[in-house]
């Protein structure tokens, strides 16, 4: 059994060079262990976190400059050498479609794999912009991934992803944090609609942010796994946020207590996430 990781969903902070307006505002988000959650981590010490391999991460906006997002990817450059990564960044997806293809361009970078808008709540409904699939054709001309995130609940939203991504075959899409769970009827329906279309995958982490007890979160694993197999679906962390109720260690091992065989266990920890993010 291979007990190597690639991990498609992390998070690095540099609270004193950027800016975090969502992190360390006015307005902080109210979750346990915040100053813990905001400690700055090198690459070795989140290697050294974990009795699993870490072969490599992918690294998610996390708001160090919105305004031209090219910077944390020059930060992360220099803070990651150590450790083979590809990086998501920030672009508004519902921009003009001038605007995004400014954006884009402005964010050369060899790590770049992908960009994240996060739509969670009311802001769901710019997905349903019509600039959304220019902006989107545009990615996937450039062979650049959408991680989508939003509450997978808002079927309608989650019908016209379905849309896109049949318009748009060749773009891949990834939906973050398991679609973010709560009304699991809703949830399912919409898990139903997005996976048949094969090239949305899925990651399964962000559990920490939601209140499902044991029971629930082993049911929309299954769900998950019966509805998208186990080549699109990518076991994550979204370090240091799942400090909120757990240590880096513990959530990969409670990921790996989901699987009943080690060949699901190494597509989910390892292969699928090397396969998407060519690390």
């Amino acid at each position: 059994m291979s007990l190597k990781i690639i991990d498609p969903h992390v998070h690095f902070f540099n609270l004193a060079q950027g800016q975090y307006t969502w992190l360390q505002g006015e307005n902080p988000p109210a979750w346990p262990n915040l100053d813990k959650i905001k400690q700055p981590v090198s690459a070795e010490q989140l290697v050294k976190s974990t009795d699993f391999e870490l072969a490599g991460i992918v690294h998610i906006e996390a708001g160090f400059d919105n305004h031209s997002p090219i910077n944390e990817l020059n930060w992360l450059s220099t803070h990651l050498k150590s450790l083979s990564f590809k990086a998501i960044s920030y672009t508004q997806i519902d921009a003009s479609i001038d605007e995004f293809t400014r954006a884009i361009n402005a964010l050369k970078h060899p790590n770049l794999m992908g960009i994240r808008d996060i739509t969670e709540g009311n802001d769901a409904a710019r997905l349903l912009n019509p600039n959304c699939f220019s902006n989107l054709q545009l990615l996937s001309q450039q062979g650049i991934h959408f991680e989508a995130q939003f509450e997978l609940e808002n079927t309608l939203v989650a019908a016209q992803l379905a849309r896109y991504a049949k318009q748009l075959p060749q773009l891949k899409i990834m939906i973050n944090h398991a679609g973010l769970p709560c009304n699991l009827a809703q949830w399912q329906q919409s898990i139903e609609l997005l996976s048949a279309q094969s090239n949305i995958a899925i990651k399964f982490s962000g559990f920490e942010l939601l209140s499902l007890n044991e029971q629930q979160l082993t049911h929309c694993f299954n769900y998950i796994f019966k509805h998208f197999g186990e080549q699109r679906i990518l076991f994550a962390s979204n370090f240091p946020v799942c400090q909120i109720n757990s240590t880096y260690n513990n959530v990969w091992h409670k990921h790996k207590a989901l699987c009943n065989s080690d060949k699901i266990w190494h597509h989910l920890s390892y292969s699928n996430a090397k396969h998407f993010y060519h690390i």
